[in-house]
């Protein structure tokens, strides 16, 4: 019991005699638990699952929840290494003094404790804390009225002790396994260790430069939102790679090209900032390459999620295009030639709407914007005015290609002027286009070379109105709208398409309008109207399953306002938990920047020590620091606002899915992202090189 006593003492001096060291370290293992906490307190509440689109929001949480673990899991044991590095000294003294390195390990054990106990309670108390906050900013983005019920989630301690308690396990694994390896000569010279420069550092500063240019050539390149999703994550992990290979290898290589330009090198405030950086690049450039990467996460984060947040309101538009949309899907079924196939899925689909306008007529509803019409669908390959259904090989490079994939759909020229009010009339062997801003036809004629009974069209010009009709997924990719001269071209299309292609492709029907303004948000009302016109179809149904006849054909809808919930709830809880992770990696740079700051400034004490002996002084010093600090902290700055700029037009592709087109609104949101991110920089610059400069000063 004595010496137990004895070890608690001796780590708890430990701790408050390093305080400066451990006090970082503690606030942010608090700050975790926190974080952690208050994301699964939010997954776990009854409150938000009872918000409007609430069960959305939890099912991201539970993503957020299993990242803020992971880094977590990594970020503390990249920190913990810097606060054991600087307790080596005082461990190699203790050992050499006579304390076994099984001494040591309860001494360890026990700080770790201390540490662990601190951190879970700080971190669950500010958690119930601060949760209740979170929930209220939370349904501020939902736009959900706040609630006066306080909860604390049982489930979400739990997890936060298992999780936590296990990381610190791994911790005090890790500094035992350090402090049982060294020797005690080793311990005591250990905060003096420098990094040696790492070899071959010109391949790897060449490897590095070859994978980023490879990576924003990738970036700048691809056209198709589908490809760009599919090779994102390639392209981070070369980012990523490439980041650390040139600020571990191509720093040094900038520093000796330093040494070696004579005018620059030999200053006073050049000669010993380039001598320091040189002599710790690899731990230097580690360091800074977390920074970058952690930047550059945080700015991605916020800016495509703040799209996504701020351009809901368009992108719901652009999803749903109309307020109430009703299909048939199948209507001719090229394997049943006979053609009462397709004229009873028609007769169907003029019995569905005619419920629906019934319906709508006994509410009183007025119907604005009318569409009714046909259409085909088919995916084509479009080589300059040649559509053709042949899919290309697998190769990569042609998979590169994939922007020459095109959605096209036709429609006649009768159902154009029908719901256009035009009278346009086409020959045989005429077709008109649909506009189309974002991909214009440049081509005077169109054929189908595998459709022989068709001819070769020429395209008589380019007809407003349809550029959005069906919803998003014409922002996806490349689309065509084609105008036939007739219902039979249509099917002709169809039949060969599906032999060639072996792609089920049907003639639908596509019925929407738009409410009045007092309706457009009930979405109450307009579900009603929908399980109306459902449960008389369903009674269809049923009568002919008894008379022994054909079943109707599926009756497919969508409501905005009944999807808009959900919509809105996608887009604002991704952009509260990217705040969440955001947090996060901020919390990890400053410490990185404060770790590194402290850490190096002790070891440059003793240097400089002798520096303002040989007569260097206080103001050399100064700039000599301010010079070095500059260099190596606003780099990681510089490097990932270059990230972000050569990120931005893969970024433009990926939120084209969710509905955001508007390049400008990005466009915006980068900046401000930015500019807001690089004050809070300068700001911990600020104080982290004061507190360097106080240190080997002293």
């Amino acid at each position: 019991m004595r010496g137990f006593a004895f070890y608690t003492r001796l780590a708890w001096q430990g701790i408050t005699k390093n305080a400066r060291v451990y006090l970082p370290y503690i606030f942010t293992c608090v700050g975790m638990v926190m974080m952690y906490y208050i994301v699964g307190a939010l997954e776990d509440s009854s409150v938000v699952a009872e918000m409007r689109g609430g069960d959305t929001v939890q099912q991201i949480l539970s993503l957020g929840e299993l990242v803020v673990g992971f880094f977590s899991l990594l970020f503390l044991l990249y920190t913990n290494s810097f606060l054991l590095r600087r307790r080596k000294k005082e461990f190699g003294l203790y050992n050499m003094l006579g304390m076994s390195k099984r001494n040591l390990a309860w001494v360890l054990l026990i700080e770790n404790l201390l540490v662990a106990a601190l951190s879970l309670a700080g971190g669950l108390g500010l958690g119930v804390v601060f949760s209740k906050l979170a929930e209220l900013s939370l349904s501020r983005l939902l736009a959900a009225g706040p609630s006066l019920v306080f909860e604390i989630s049982l489930v979400a301690i739990c997890k936060c002790l298992t999780l936590y308690g296990l990381i610190f396990l791994l911790l005090l694994a890790n500094s035992l396994r350090q402090v049982h390896m060294a020797r005690p000569v080793e311990l005591l010279r250990a905060p003096n260790f420098g990094e040696r420069p790492p070899r071959a550092n010109w391949l790897l500063a060449v490897l590095g430069l070859v994978l980023l240019a490879a990576a924003y050539w990738l970036a700048a390149t691809i056209k198709d939102p589908i490809v760009a999703l599919l090779l994102f994550f390639g392209a981070a992990i070369m980012v990523i790679i490439a980041t650390y290979l040139l600020f571990m290898a191509g720093s040094v290589a900038l520093c000796r090209l330093l040494q070696k330009n004579k005018k620059f090198y030999y200053q006073t405030r050049h000669f010993v900032a380039t001598g320091n950086m040189l002599f710790r690049m690899r731990r230097n450039g580690a360091g800074l390459a977390s920074i970058c990467i952690l930047s550059t996460m945080v700015l991605v984060m916020i800016s495509t999620t703040g799209c996504l947040f701020w351009g809901k309101d368009a992108a719901l538009l652009q999803r749903y295009p109309q307020d109430m949309i009703f299909s048939v899907h199948n209507l001719y079924d090229p394997d049943n030639e006979d053609g009462s196939y397709y004229a009873n899925r028609r007769q169907a689909a003029e019995t569905y709407r005619g419920l629906i306008d019934a319906e709508l007529a006994a509410r009183g509803w007025r119907a604005d914007n009318r569409l009714d019409f046909e259409y085909l669908e088919v995916a084509a390959f479009e080589c300059e005015g040649e559509l053709t259904f042949e899919a290309p090989g697998n190769e990569f490079a042609e998979m590169l290609q994939m922007p020459d994939i095109t959605e096209v759909r036709f429609i006649t020229v009768a159902d154009y002027n029908k719901n256009f009010g035009m009278e346009l009339q086409l020959a045989p062997d005429e077709v008109y286009v649909g506009e189309n801003s974002r991909f214009p036809y440049t081509w005077l004629n169109l054929s189908f070379p595998q459709v022989e009974a068709l001819p070769n069209y020429r395209v008589m010009g380019a007809l407003p109105g349809l550029d959005g009709v069906l919803g998003s997924s014409e922002a996806v990719g490349r689309s065509l709208w084609v105008v036939l001269p007739d219902i039979a071209d249509m099917q002709e299309i169809c039949r060969v398409q599906r032999q060639v292609y072996d792609y089920y492709s049907f003639i639908n029907w596509y019925y929407a309008f738009d409410l009045p303004a007092e309706l457009k948000d009930d979405s109450e009302q307009s579900m009603d109207l929908v399980r109306s016109v459902w449960g008389q179809i369903e009674e269809m149904e049923q009568a002919a399953k008894a008379a022994g006849g054909d079943a109707p054909p599926p009756f497919h809808y969508d409501v905005r306002s009944a999807e808009k919930d959900w919509f809105f709830s996608m887009n604002s809880g991704l952009f509260f938990l990217a705040i969440v992770l955001a947090l996060v990696f901020v919390a990890g740079a400053l410490l990185i920047m404060y770790y590194k700051q402290l850490i190096e400034g002790y070891e440059d004490q003793a240097a400089f020590g002798i520096l303002r002996k040989l007569g260097m002084t206080a103001r050399e010093i100064r700039r000599s620091v301010n010079w070095q600090t500059l260099i190596l902290f606003f780099l990681p700055l510089l490097m990932a606002g270059l990230h972000l700029v050569f990120a931005f037009p893969m970024l433009s592709l990926l939120i084209i899915p969710f509905g955001i087109t508007d390049m400008a609104l990005l466009t915006k949101i980068c900046v401000c992202c930015y500019g807001a991110f690089a004050l809070f920089y300068v700001l911990a610059y600020l104080i982290t090189a004061r507190l360097y400069y106080r240190i080997v000063t002293a």
